[in-house]
């Protein structure tokens, strides 16, 4: 007897009602390991694998064509909209690729990707530009690295690029209504999960260059796919033009970090300690206080945001003594109990009509809270945010895109203590020590640390 849950349940229903099936029937069954396979963020399911798990199943006993809710395309199944998104994609990429206009630049932390594209933006400035990231904090960011470079223009978030739509999943921008660009440069892309590259790419001018930046080592969106990685993988041959993986490293401030990040990237780990990481098996809620002190000291709300990029504490999962939960509770008491004017708080929740997305991120008081917002501080009273969490800690998947100068990363002391579905790989502890530029310090259980290292994300995926 499968266990389902109600979502798996809703579609299921609906298959069965399109394909007049029963639960015994090997359709039922197949389409049950697909959407299970959708839960755990990969887009299809292989042949091979499906036969391991229903030896009875046969596609050519069903109609599985690209107008039915599954799809077979020869060798993955997939529910329709995915493979739509997933055809959308290449096709786009393709048209890109054959004008010379898409340009990936990818690497870790250090390598100059964003001096590589103010480089070449230097050059362009008579042309239309545009720039994104998938998160407030990340667009913020790549704003203020290219201002470093002498290049003033102002980054969105994707949503805000492409013109979100109050209750629906479309954009005002589209392949009918798109872009006005020469150049669209999109940071941080290995965040992006499937159908947001697909609206992207569709909002794409046919004309227009398209640079997408990112480390594809990094952590795997939270939704569907691993789309910027699998584009990676697929144009890697194609010449600097098309592929610029940049390997050199320029920071002179954070060896330890960029050489604790390569082994772990390998698998080779057998000491978290260096000159610029620290590990201790407990966690020590005193230190974890004292990384906030600047921001809880401050009476002025610039400085409390600018203190945001000083210290972050990036936690494995929720629950928990090692959990966000337990942390940010532990930590806002100690802040109340100091006198504090200001926390830090995280949007956990889109909300259009505010302006507001889900990983913005700010300070509040008892009755107000402060946001940067497109760049710009913005006053909201508390209670008309949308869903949001006190943010001492946040979860590695939260801190993607984002860069402090000192973080703590926390896992906790045993692989049981994870009673939630996080799944602790090479590519969650890279992504949460590169965020830190110049110091790092981990606690938790040295067992579950280096097992962690041994294991990485797979995700089906017909992009190849």
């Amino acid at each position: 007897m499968l266990v389902l849950s109600n979502k798996e349940k809703l579609l299921l229903s609906y298959l069965k009602k399109i394909y007049n099936m029963d639960e015994i029937s090997p359709l039922y069954k197949a389409a049950y390991y697909l959407l299970q396979r959708l839960w755990q963020n990969s887009i299809c399911i292989s042949m091979k694998e499906l036969h391991l798990l229903v030896p009875d199943f046969n596609v050519d006993d069903y109609e599985l064509g690209k107008d039915k809710p599954i799809v077979f395309d020869g060798e993955f199944l997939y529910v329709q909209r995915y493979f739509v998104y997933q055809t959308t994609i290449l096709k786009r990429i393709e048209n890109l690729v054959e004008k010379e206009m898409l340009h990936i630049i990818t690497g870790g932390p250090g390598t100059g990707k964003t001096t590589s594209l103010s480089d070449i933006l230097k050059n362009e400035t008579s042309k239309k530009i545009l720039l994104a990231a998938p998160t407030g904090k990340a667009a913020f960011r790549m704003t203020e690295s290219l201002a470093s470079k002498g290049i003033y223009l102002k980054a969105k978030t994707i949503h805000r690029l492409l013109g979100y739509i109050p209750f629906s999943i479309n954009f005002r921008h589209n392949k009918d209504k798109p872009l006005d660009a020469d150049i669209i440069a999109i940071d941080e892309c290995s965040m992006i999960d499937i159908p947001m590259m697909a609206k992207l790419l569709d909002a794409t001018p046919e004309n227009c260059h398209l640079y997408l930046l990112g480390d594809k080592n990094q952590l795997s969106p939270v939704a569907e796919g691993t789309v910027f990685a699998d584009i990676c993988k697929k144009y890697m041959n194609y010449g600097k033009n098309i592929y610029n993986e940049l390997t050199k490293i320029y920071r002179t401030d954070c060896k330890g970090i960029i050489e604790l990040s390569s082994m772990i990237l390998n698998g080779k780990v057998s000491n978290f300690c260096n000159d610029n990481v620290t590990y201790s098996p407990q966690i020590s809620f005193d230190d974890l206080f004292a990384g906030y002190n600047a921001l809880l000291s401050t009476n002025d709300v610039t400085e409390a945001l600018k203190y945001l990029q000083e210290f972050q504490v990036l936690c494995a999962i929720k629950n928990g003594k090692n959990g966000t939960k337990n942390i940010n509770k532990t930590l806002l008491t100690k802040a109340i109990n100091n006198g504090a004017m200001y926390v830090p708080i995280i949007i956990t929740e889109n909300n259009y009509t505010l302006n507001l997305f889900n990983g913005d991120v700010g300070v509040r008081t008892e009755k107000m809270a402060y946001l940067l917002v497109e760049n710009e501080i913005k006053e909201y009273p508390l209670s008309s945010l949308p869903s949001y969490d006190d943010a001492f800690a946040i979860t590695i998947h939260k801190s993607q895109g984002s860069e402090y100068k000192k973080i703590a990363v926390v896992y906790p002391k045993e692989e049981s203590e994870n009673n939630e579905q996080t799944i602790f790989t090479r590519e969650l502890l890279y992504t949460a020590i590169t965020r830190a530029k110049n110091e790092c310090l981990i606690y938790g259980g040295e067992e579950v640390l280096l097992k962690s290292c041994e294991r990485q994300i797979h995700r089906a995926s017909g992009i190849k």
